[in-house]
């Protein structure tokens, strides 16, 4: 998203670091937890990482602590972002991933009918157009009889809290929203409805919640973050944004005291809590 022609002097950069910083863990966790769900990747997999951003289903899928992932497997990866595809394709080189990387959009799919064993996309489908479900169709169509596709969304980002309680301490009520995640894909009810409708069985459909953890050294830094990435309205940051911006830090640090999600440390640390549903579909 454009922040705009105006951008407070405090904002951190928008851009693929800062995402890194306000996600940290969290993605890669869930993306371990779901690869936990599924029956072992075998010999001679194809692996779909749809969607994949800087790869971090890639990364849990050849992550040695894991164990070595079995011989012979080939994951392709696709993403629209080409600041993302390029620190994957600088990962997965230094670390000789079997991995091709493609900037391709989750709905437009070039891949062959009945091809991938999984397909995974990690916080992706409810960003695709159509409600998601021309790139679950995509999901489907490209995968094997049998094969499994599995998809992510938060049910509870308590990030999103705090950018609303700064939003509501800087501006009025005729001020430009923020941008957020439509209120239907946090229900683990609308990720089932939306692949049935893409077409898988709801007999053959599994879902799953996982929470995971973060924690950051920094409570301050984190409000500044949070606020720098999520407290940009779609219009783009307002000029009042630079002067009103310790009100909103203020606004978001309360909500780190309120919010049971999060836990202050004695160090001047907070660890916040995140949840995932995780929605398995076979075909």
């Amino acid at each position: 998203m454009d922040p705009g022609p105006f951008q407070p002097k405090q904002a951190i950069a928008k851009n693929v670091d800062l995402y890194a910083e306000v996600t940290a863990n969290s993605t890669k966790d869930v993306a371990k937890k779901a690869l936990g769900l599924l029956k072992p990747l075998s010999a001679g997999s194809r692996i779909h990482d749809n969607g994949c951003g800087a790869g971090e289903v890639t990364e849990m899928i050849m992550e040695p602590s894991l164990g070595p992932p079995p011989h012979d497997i080939t994951i392709e990866a696709n993403d629209i972002d080409q600041t993302y595809l390029d620190r994957f394709s600088k990962t997965a080189q230094s670390k000789r991933w079997p991995v091709n990387i493609s900037n391709m959009p989750a709905e437009h799919l070039v891949f062959a009918d009945d091809w991938f064993d999984v397909s995974i996309a990690n916080f992706v489908v409810f960003m695709t157009p159509e409600g998601g479900i021309p790139a679950l169709r995509e999901m489907r169509r490209t995968l094997k009889d049998g094969g499994t596709a599995v998809f992510t969304a938060w049910a509870r980002l308590p990030h999103v809290d705090c950018a609303n309680a700064g939003h509501a301490a800087t501006r009025d009520t005729g001020a430009p929203p923020l941008r957020e995640i439509p209120p239907e894909w946090w229900l683990g009810s609308h990720l089932r409805s939306v692949a049935v409708q893409a077409g898988f069985a709801e007999d053959k459909i599994e879902l799953r919640t996982a929470e995971v953890y973060i924690t950051y050294p920094d409570a301050v830094r984190l409000a500044d973050v949070i606020w720098s990435y999520l407290g940009v309205p779609i219009t783009g940051w307002l000029e009042q944004d630079g002067a009103k911006w310790d009100v909103a830090r203020t606004a978001v640090l309360e909500t780190f005291k309120t919010c049971d999600d999060f836990e202050l440390m004695d160090d001047g640390g907070i660890r916040a809590m995140l949840t995932a549903n995780i929605l398995i579909a076979r075909k």
